[in-house]
């Protein structure tokens, strides 16, 4: 596919408030605009001035200054008006792209960036490059507007005017043109050397602890510097790249200032100009000089956003790239996955009566590892359990039935209709799905349960995990921050809030990968027991647990990503 281009990216940004940017548009072409209105105030005052016995323009001049405090007034509003802007540019494409990923047909897995750095790095910075390209089209629009007219004048003094002025602008693009494919290489090795140093930070405070324990300290201490002087070898070559871009723009706004002034300075000698005319002149090839400036500042913007763009589309699903700058009110347009045969469909509220894998087959691509042909059965009421040796595929299996992977071949099927998209279908209330490490936020331990969900069961969930016991030895009970990835909590804490989690949502279908990874067989007996207890009935599970595959339904023995031996142990 075609990636779009990026003024066609920045116009549909553009189009989610046209009306706020058509606002800041005409209070910036005002105020780039009212320096020519003083340019003609300027010519009649210094003509005055010079004639005879004329009287000091003292009006002219108080228009003068009024005129300028009202440009200044106006920077101070449109200033205003713009950051409104300014933050939309900002919020549209990084809730579009939020909600692709969580919404969106298919895993994202494969859509993620590699470490948190680098996906800070694309939700902040690259964000930011595009709009920047809206924002200097205010200037550059403002810029060409005013220049086009002071030209117009300018001609009509002397055309030799229009080549002192185009030729150092086509020199600014001419080189701006020579630099781009380079400006392009050296901002994204700049962007990506900044997601690691910033990923580098959030996992040494995430991992404060193991670097204490493993005495790490000089070896993080020196990775840091070793990560930051790369960052600085590539971010010097990408800055020194823009600025001699800009300097362009500046360095010849200034040169054809200067050979128009000498241009116009020989027809004053000669007597072909009044005073004014060459205070005019004046004025306005100040206005014409900077226009290269805003023309290379915008190449350079332009470039640096052409690798902002391709990054931040490769977190959206192929049909979806436009989308990072589609409307926020239109982006959730997707209707219930659509299931086949259509004969058949599964309801959006049709409670689970069976799920049902079908010769799914899921490769991992360099490690030789996966499952194949897998065939899987869980009907409502039952408690199933896949075990087997390390790297046998239990994680692959769960995580490919909830369409976290995606497979290569084979079906899943709800109620007995084919699933299309598993990832949108089996999320809660249908299904809850627990990882052998849930990823806790930093926010209060009750928020980082819910997320966004009513309490209206949180207290059940403290109850079934064994929470409601910790709770009390906990500063602010469920209000205690618990830091970074709960890093403030124990490790079988970590785990029974990631469950939480889940049957906060009560599920149809409770998904859990290995709950006794972090917890004693002792607690982990009395968290299913509390579960069984709080009416949780389906569920899927990866154990090698003695006590969870004795109250097993049926047990499912994976080895080498094959299904060896399924045993009915109950109905």
């Amino acid at each position: 596919m075609r990636r779009d281009s990026v003024p066609r990216v920045a116009w549909r940004l553009l189009r989610n408030e046209p009306a706020a940017y058509a606002t800041s548009w005409v209070g910036w072409v005002t105020f780039f605009g009212l320096p020519l209105v003083s340019g003609l105030i300027v010519k009649v005052v210094l003509d005055r001035i010079v004639e005879p016995g004329s009287a000091a323009p003292w009006g002219l001049l108080g228009v003068l200054v009024g005129l300028e405090a009202v440009r200044w007034t106006i920077l101070v509003a449109v200033a205003v008006q713009w950051h409104g802007c300014w933050v939309g540019w900002q919020t549209v494409p990084r809730v579009n792209v939020l909600r692709s990923l969580v919404s969106d047909p298919g895993p994202a897995a494969g859509r993620l960036p590699g470490a948190p750095g680098e996906a800070v790095s694309r939700f902040r910075d690259d964000v930011q490059d595009v709009g920047l390209v809206l924002d200097v089209w205010l200037d550059l629009s403002g810029s060409v507007v005013s220049s086009a007219v002071a030209l117009t004048v300018l001609l009509a003094i002397d055309p030799r005017v229009a080549v002192a002025v185009v030729i150092p602008t086509l020199v600014a693009v001419a080189g701006c043109t020579w630099l781009g494919p380079r400006l392009r290489v050296w901002r994204r090795q700049s962007r990506e050397a900044a997601a690691r140093v910033t990923g580098f930070i959030g996992d040494v405070f995430g991992a404060v602890l193991a670097v204490q324990a493993g005495g790490a300290e000089r070896s993080v201490r020196r990775r840091f510097g070793e990560i930051n002087a790369a960052r600085a070898r590539v971010s010097l070559r990408d800055q020194v790249g823009s600025e001699v871009v800009r300097s362009l723009g500046y360095g010849t706004g200034e040169v054809a200032a200067g050979v128009a002034l000498v241009v116009v300075a020989s027809q004053f000698g000669r007597g072909g100009l009044s005073v004014g005319d060459l205070g005019l002149f004046a004025a306005y090839a100040s206005i014409i000089a900077d226009l290269p400036k805003w023309v290379g500042r915008y190449l350079v913007i332009v470039r640096q956003a052409d690798v902002s763009v391709d990054r931040l589309a490769a977190l959206l699903t192929e049909p979806e790239r436009r989308a990072v700058t589609a409307p926020t009110r239109t982006w959730l347009r997707h209707g219930p996955p659509p299931l086949v045969p259509a004969a058949r469909p599964a309801s959006g509220g049709e409670a689970l009566r069976e799920l049902r894998a079908d010769g799914l087959t899921v490769a991992h691509r360099g490690s030789g590892r996966g499952i194949a042909d897998v065939d899987l059965v869980i009907r409502r009421g039952e408690l199933v359990v896949v075990t087997g040796p390390v790297g046998s595929g239990k994680t692959t299996l769960l995580r490919a039935l909830l369409g976290l992977v995606a497979a290569e071949r084979g079906a899943v099927v709800w109620n007995g209709a084919v699933v299309a998209d598993p990832s949108t279908l089996l999320i809660p209330p249908r299904a809850a799905y627990l990882p052998q490490v849930p990823r806790l936020f930093s926010e209060p331990l009750a928020e980082t349960i819910l997320l966004g969900e009513a309490p209206d069961d949180l207290e059940a969930a403290f109850r079934m995990t064994c929470l409601d016991e910790d709770l009390g030895r906990m500063p602010d009970g469920p209000a205690t921050v618990i830091g970074p990835r709960g890093l403030r909590l124990s490790g079988g804490q970590v785990q029974r809030a990631g469950a939480a989690r889940a049957l906060v949502r009560r599920p149809d279908l409770l998904v859990v990968d290995d709950l006794s990874s972090a917890l004693d067989a002792e607690t982990e007996a009395r968290v299913w027991e509390r579960v069984e207890d709080g009416g949780f009935e389906t569920a899927l599970l990866v154990s090698h647990r003695t006590h969870v595959l004795e109250r097993a339904d049926r047990v499912v023995v994976l080895d080498a990503g094959r299904v060896v031996d399924v045993t009915v142990t109950r109905g």
